[in-house]
């Protein structure tokens, strides 16, 4: 089912309330999932999607076109949750022991067990592997976006890839 936003949109720009909440539950649980792959609990997710609904509402004046809103908000909220990670300071340090394991592409996972998963990760391997696996960006802008080297990109992304079958692994045996 698609979403007509640009009667949403249009209220946005005049500021009306009901608008506002309508665009909010419309994009609010999409947008959560989105922080909860970046962050390390519920309640920092949350708060980042926060942040990032005020970002959506300050600058919707900026959107040219309705039908892009909700990548559109998606985009607002990953770069949120990588402002975050830069005001923190997060240095992407390399770490050691790599983990072993395979997993069958044939496994069924449930959304819940891989977010968890993911939430189990270090920080920077879990913003490393969010930026490529999951939104699609290139080792090389991930490393610009990052402001560190291609190569410790692929080191921290080999070794959330395996610690994700590591802990997926033991989840499935449970």
């Amino acid at each position: 089912m698609t979403v007509d936003y640009t009667s949403m949109v249009e209220g946005c720009r005049r500021h009306d309330r009901k608008a506002q909440k309508a665009l909010y539950d419309a994009l609010a649980p999409k947008a959560l999932g989105v922080c909860m792959r970046y962050m390390q609990d519920r309640q920092e997710a949350q708060d980042r999607m926060q942040d990032g609904f005020v970002l959506v509402f300050e600058n919707i004046g900026k959107l040219k076109d309705p039908a892009r809103l909700e990548a559109w908000t998606r985009r607002v909220m990953v770069n949120v949750c990588l402002k975050y990670f830069r005001r923190k300071r997060l240095v992407l340090v390399e770490e050691t022991a790599e983990s072993e394991g395979a997993v069958s592409p044939t496994d069924p996972f449930g959304a819940e067990e891989v977010v968890a998963a993911l939430q189990q990760l270090p920080p920077q391997q879990r913003v490393v592997f969010n930026l490529l696996a999951v939104e699609g960006y290139e080792y090389g802008e991930v490393a610009k976006e990052l402001r560190c080297s291609e190569v410790n990109v692929r080191a921290l992304y080999s070794r959330a890839r395996g610690r994700l079958r590591e802990l997926l692994n033991v989840n499935k045996d449970r």
